[in-house]
């Protein structure tokens, strides 16, 4: 089954993600409009108090795709020893893939469940870095 979206500018107005096996568990990205939309499953739903208890998200993706395998490290930057970080992989992406530049800029980041319901908007910063893992703040 194809995952089909529906968008209005940053908005997610429809989409069947949920009702497919992938969307049960795991999570996935949408970038529209300059926001990167964060699909939370029902199963990790518990895991947005933890995403929502940061000053901003810190996007990064690969700089030079042939050093890595291309996916997106978002981490919620809390200011902590061990601040909470989503590692997602190229087929979590819907649609287009987040661009970055090697400085950072500042875009925006929202995170979703089912209905779809938005429960959270943020500021993100998009980078590009090395390597994933990275897990380092701006």
């Amino acid at each position: 089954m194809c995952i089909s979206i529906k968008n209005d500018g940053p908005e997610l107005v429809e989409t069947n993600f949920w009702d497919i096996e992938i969307g049960k568990r795991h999570c996935a990205y949408s970038m529209n409009a300059g926001c990167l939309r964060v699909l939370i499953p029902i199963e990790k739903e518990h895991l947005i108090t933890e995403m929502t208890a940061c000053d901003y998200a810190i996007v990064s993706t690969i700089a030079n795709p042939k050093l890595g395998k291309l996916g997106i490290e978002i981490l919620f930057e809390d200011h902590s020893e061990s601040p909470f970080c989503l590692h997602l992989c190229p087929g979590s992406g819907i649609g287009f893939y987040p661009e970055a530049g090697i400085k950072p800029v500042e875009k925006s980041l929202s995170l979703w469940i089912k209905g779809p319901e938005k429960v959270a908007m943020m500021r993100a910063y998009f980078r590009k870095v090395p390597r994933l893992p990275y897990m380092r703040p701006l």
